[in-house]
């Protein structure tokens, strides 16, 4: 046990029995100087008295009747010390009739003994339960932590979740969509389909009418080839009665040279020639004029032939690509009414599709809504567990008041005899007139420009830097367990890290967050609440993050760094 507990519990037995028991009790430090008492004065003894049973020199020392008549400081009574576990803890001492106090005092000290070992049993089962205890917290911490990541995947899957939902009303009305499209597009290519057949049979019947064209037009060839030679036969005919016409005429001039050999008898001949000649001129004339005529009518029959030859070759072009015209209306025809039976197809599984998707949305709202009760859920029992970390925290803070000796209490009292050095320390750099108590509790933090994460700077920075390293850096030499000793404002800004966490600054902003946090605000929930925290000490377990997705366990012991009675900031120390 330490010293301060025997002390506490010293001065709570003496305040005990005075009160309840009537009793008068004396209690004894070191080398015999009283530390409490309930009376001014002695009980059967004097300081030298009390400071040999205190030593263990004595057991105890009775003062008689006559003894303490002979003297002004004592009574009559008895004075006993009480040993546990090898150590004189405790002188009392009881005013009465020697002889009748004697065995009340025997009695008072095996009740003093059971009592402080009913009390170590006490201690050491409150000091097992916190330690139990911070191993619980240690544990929450990571059940917290693995909550926090449940929460945050969670959190993701209802986001993916109102995404997909989205994406499956938008499908749903992209498929009503589709269904309403394809209703018309199979109405369209139905009545496509019996257009395409309508056709088909107007095709047909204008090939039918082709046809009968094409035989017309070569039919009308051959008249017109007949018609030329008809017309050639009748140019033949023409040219003969030329001749004739020719021969006539030669005739009708012969006959008039013997009529005028006949003199007045051939008078009458005369006339006769005359006449013949005369038709035969005129036959003549008729003759050329039947044969130029009839050569301009071969000439169109010719061009009729030719055009009638162009015409059969057009015709026979166009039957074919009238047949042609045809084939592809069968096969539109055919094609269409497989398009209408595909579109049918189609619309039926967009349809299908339509009824699938609003069945899956109501499934997936479901799924949201269960998703969002068990984050619900989640962030109700981060809550919870955080209650208990704070209650774990508060259990230390009261072990470490109670005197109970605990993993923490080191680290409990460095923390605080720390913080009032760096105290003491400003404060003589305040009396120094090194800076003004304005600028010891600057808030005007000055980022510096390129860093990345954030550092800053104020008008006290410079003097963190000369003064806590080495304070800092004998605490974190100090033990191996300590990861850090800080000193902080009370805005959480750091100005001086240790020497391992304070190097200059690099483009990756990782490493950065792992090796430069010096001249950073650290504002985050455990940061604010050990820097404004103004109970003597706060004890915190958290997560630190190390920069680069890593993160390390963390318990924090701080005490409040005071200047002049006036609240600076915070010592803080992590450890694990």
């Amino acid at each position: 046990m330490s010293i301060e507990f025997d002390t506490r519990f010293g001065q709570e037995l003496c305040e005990v029995f005075s009160a309840e028991l009537g009793l008068v009790c004396s209690f004894m430090g070191e080398e015999g100087r009283i530390v409490a008492s309930s009376v001014k004065e002695r009980i059967g003894t004097n300081h030298a008295i009390a400071a040999r049973i205190m030593r263990g020199e004595m057991e105890e020392y009775g003062v008689t009747k006559e003894e303490a008549a002979k003297s002004s400081g004592m009574r009559e009574g008895v004075n006993m010390g009480v040993d546990f576990e090898g150590t004189r803890l405790i002188n009392f001492g009881i005013a009465g009739p020697l002889e009748t106090v004697r065995p009340l005092a025997r009695i008072v000290r095996f009740c003093v003994t059971s009592l402080l070992r009913i009390r170590q049993e006490e201690t050491t089962i409150v000091a097992a339960f916190a330690r139990e205890t911070g191993g619980i917290g240690k544990q929450m911490i990571e059940i917290a932590e693995d909550i926090d990541e449940v929460a945050t995947k969670v959190a993701d899957q209802h986001a993916l979740l109102a995404e997909l939902q989205q994406g499956i009303r938008a499908l749903s009305d992209a498929n009503q969509r589709i269904v309403a499209a394809m209703e018309e597009t199979l109405a369209g290519a139905t009545a496509a389909s019996a257009e395409a057949e309508t056709s088909r049979q107007r095709v047909r019947g204008s090939l039918g009418d082709i046809d009968e064209v094409v035989r017309m037009v070569t039919d009308g060839r051959g008249l017109l080839l007949d018609l030329q030679d008809a017309m050639g036969n009748v140019v033949g005919v023409a040219q003969g009665i030329g001749h004739i016409a020719r021969q006539t005429n030669l005739l009708a001039l012969n006959a008039t040279i013997e009529a005028a050999r006949a003199g007045e008898h051939g008078k009458g001949f005369a006339v006769v020639a005359g006449e013949v000649k005369e038709l035969s001129r005129r036959a003549g004339s008729a003759s050329a004029e039947i044969r130029q005529t009839l050569e301009g009518l071969t000439g169109t029959a010719g061009k009729l032939v030719e055009q009638g030859d162009h015409s059969a070759t057009k015709a026979g072009g166009l039957t074919a690509e009238t047949a042609a015209i045809a084939d592809t209306m069968d096969h539109i025809r055919t094609s269409l009414a497989e398009m209408a039976g595909r579109v049918e197809n189609v619309a039926a599984d967009a349809s299908s599709i339509h009824d699938r998707s609003s069945g899956l949305s109501a499934e997936i709202d479901q799924a949201a809504e269960a998703l969002a009760e068990f984050r619900t859920r989640l962030d109700a029992t981060r809550s919870r567990l955080q209650d208990l970390l704070d209650a774990g925290e508060r259990l230390v803070v009261l072990t470490a008041e109670a005197g109970i000796e605990t993993q923490e209490t080191p680290f409990v009292a460095l923390a605080r005899e720390k913080a009032r050095e760096i105290g003491a320390l400003f404060e003589q750099e305040l009396a120094k007139g090194a800076l003004s108590p304005d600028d010891l509790f600057d808030e005007a933090y000055q980022p510096v420009p390129g860093s990345n994460p954030p550092q800053y700077t104020t008008r006290f920075t410079a003097l963190a830097d000369r003064v806590l390293p080495a304070v800092q850096e004998a605490v974190k030499a100090g033990n191996g367990r300590i990861m850090f000793c800080t000193a902080v404002d009370r805005n959480g800004y750091l100005p001086t890290h240790n020497l391992e966490f304070s190097k200059p600054q690099g483009g990756d902003p990782a490493w950065n967050a792992a090796h430069c946090r010096n001249r950073r605000k650290f504002d985050d929930a455990v940061g604010l609440k050990a820097a404004r925290n103004t109970n003597p000490f706060a004890v915190q377990s958290y997560r630190r993050d190390m920069g680069g997705g890593k993160q390390a366990l963390m318990l924090d012991v701080s005490a409040p760094i005071l200047v002049n009675g006036r609240h600076w900031g915070a010592l803080r120390i992590g450890y694990v």
